[in-house]
C-alpha cells in the first residue's frame, strides 16, 4: 500500500524544483508587483497609499497617450508579422530549393537580444551615417526618421518586424505542415483553384496555430520595451512612449516603485483579458466543431 502511494507521489516530487524556481521566478515577482501598486517609496520606506496610484494613471494624459501608441504600435508589429510569417510559412511549406540556408539568414534576427538588434538600428538610422537613413531619406522627403514621431514609431515597427519574422514563420509553417496534403490534392481534382484550397481547406486548418500565434505576438507587443529603450529612448519628445517604456521609467529611473508596479498591474490586466479572449475564442471554435 505504502508503495502504491509512493510511486503515485514519485511523479510530482520529480516536477517540484521546477515548479518551485517557476514560482519564485515568475509567481512571487507578480504577487509582489500587486503589493508594490498599493504603496509608494517614501524615504525609502513604504507607505501604504490605497488605490491612489491607479487614481493618478487614470487621470493622467502620459498613461492614455502611452496606451494608444502601445495600440498604434501593436497593430502595425502584429499585422505585418502575420502577413509577412504567413507568406514565408507558404513559400518554405513548398520545399524550396536552399531552403535550409534561407531559413537560416532568416533566424539571424532571432537570435539577437533586442537590446543588440535595437542598438544596430539605431545606428542605421542616425543622421548623416546611417546606411538606411541616408537611402531612405531622399525617397520622403529628406526626413530624418527618428527625429520625427513617426519615422522614430516606424523604425522601431520595422526591427521588431525583422527581429519577430522567425519565430511567426516558424509557428505558422509548423501548422502548414499539419495539413494532409491529401485534402489539397483532391481540392484541386474537384476543380478548386489554388485560392479556393488555401481558403476552403488551408485556412480553417490553421486557424488554431494562427490564433496563437496572434495572441503570442499581441502579448509581445504590449511588453515591448527593449526595442524602444535602445532606439528612441520615448523620443523624440514623447512620440514613442508607449506603456511599457512608461513603466520601466518609472520604476527603474525614477524610483517610483509604486506607480510602475500598478502601471504594470494595469498590462498584466492587458495580457490577461488578450489571453482570455483567445482561450474564449479557442473554445468556442472547438465546440462549433
Amino acid at each position: 500500500m505504502l508503495s502504491h502511494r509512493l510511486y503515485k507521489i514519485f511523479p510530482y516530487v520529480l516536477i517540484a524544483p521546477a515548479m518551485l524556481l517557476v514560482l519564485l521566478v515568475s509567481l512571487y515577482p507578480t504577487l509582489y508587483s500587486f503589493y508594490l501598486a498599493f504603496h509608494r517609496n517614501r524615504r525609502g520606506v513604504l507607505e501604504y497609499v490605497g488605490t491612489r496610484n491607479f487614481e493618478v494613471i487614470v487621470n493622467s494624459d502620459a498613461f492614455w497617450n502611452s496606451l494608444r501608441l502601445t495600440a498604434v504600435f501593436g497593430i502595425f508589429f502584429v499585422g505585418l508579422v502575420m502577413l509577412f510569417g504567413f507568406l514565408l510559412a507558404l513559400v518554405f511549406n513548398r520545399n524550396l530549393q536552399g531552403g535550409g540556408i534561407y531559413m537560416t539568414i532568416i533566424f539571424i534576427p532571432w537570435m539577437l537580444s533586442e537590446i543588440v538588434a535595437g542598438v544596430m538600428w539605431r545606428w542605421m538610422f542616425l543622421p548623416q551615417l546611417g546606411v538606411l537613413q541616408n537611402a531612405l531619406s531622399p525617397l520622403l522627403g529628406d526626413i530624418t526618421f527618428l527625429a520625427t514621431g513617426s519615422g522614430a514609431l516606424g523604425v522601431v515597427i520595422g526591427a521588431t518586424l525583422w527581429r519577430s519574422l522567425a519565430f511567426a514563420m516558424l509557428l505558422l509553417l509548423a501548422g502548414l505542415q499539419t495539413v494532409p496534403k491529401e485534402l489539397s490534392e483532391a481540392g484541386m481534382i474537384d476543380g478548386a483553384n489554388r485560392w479556393q484550397v488555401f481558403w476552403r481547406i488551408t485556412w480553417p486548418l490553421m486557424l488554431p496555430t494562427t490564433q496563437i500565434t496572434f495572441v503570442f505576438l499581441t502579448i509581445q507587443a504590449v511588453n515591448a520595451v527593449g526595442m524602444f529603450l535602445s532606439i528612441t529612448q520615448g523620443g523624440p519628445g514623447t512620440a514613442t512612449d508607449v506603456l511599457s517604456l512608461q513603466m520601466y521609467r518609472e520604476a527603474i529611473e525614477f524610483f517610483n516603485f509604486g506607480y510602475g508596479a500598478a502601471l504594470s498591474v494595469v498590462m498584466f490586466v492587458i495580457n490577461a483579458v488578450l489571453a482570455f479572449v483567445y482561450i474564449s475564442t479557442l473554445r468556442a471554435q472547438h465546440a462549433f466543431d
